[in-house]
């Protein structure tokens, strides 16, 4: 049976970036918006009264590790790499936005901690 072979470096060189953005999307794109969603929730939910600084910081642990899970799968699964980039760059902007604008710990709870 013959063997047909073709040069396919150029269609290798697409696949390897392809593997390289999803990649990167995932794992250092998936670090970045966990890492302002921990924020942002403990953010809120101190700016809220509705947990001592502690019980923030133990909350947004488990809702980071949720959160990372969903982007790497969300990345994984994504029709084109454009689109996963562009919802990356969507879900950080308004969680960046909520770390920066919302009100930090009241006034209790700072002279508690000190």
């Amino acid at each position: 049976m013959p063997v047909v072979v073709q040069n396919k470096k150029a269609s290798d060189t697409s696949h390897i970036w392809l593997i390289v953005s999803k990649v990167t999307a995932a794992v250092l794109g998936g670090y970045v918006v966990t890492y302002w969603t921990g924020i942002a929730v403990a953010r809120t939910a101190m700016g809220w009264d509705l947990l001592s600084r502690a019980d923030a910081g133990m909350i947004s642990g488990p809702v980071q590790l949720v959160v990372y899970v969903a982007v790497i799968l969300g990345v994984c699964g994504a029709a084109s790499m454009r689109k996963a980039w562009l919802v990356l760059a969507l879900l950080t902007a308004p969680l960046v936005g909520v770390t920066v604008l919302s009100p930090g710990p009241s006034a209790a709870v700072n002279t508690a901690a000190q």
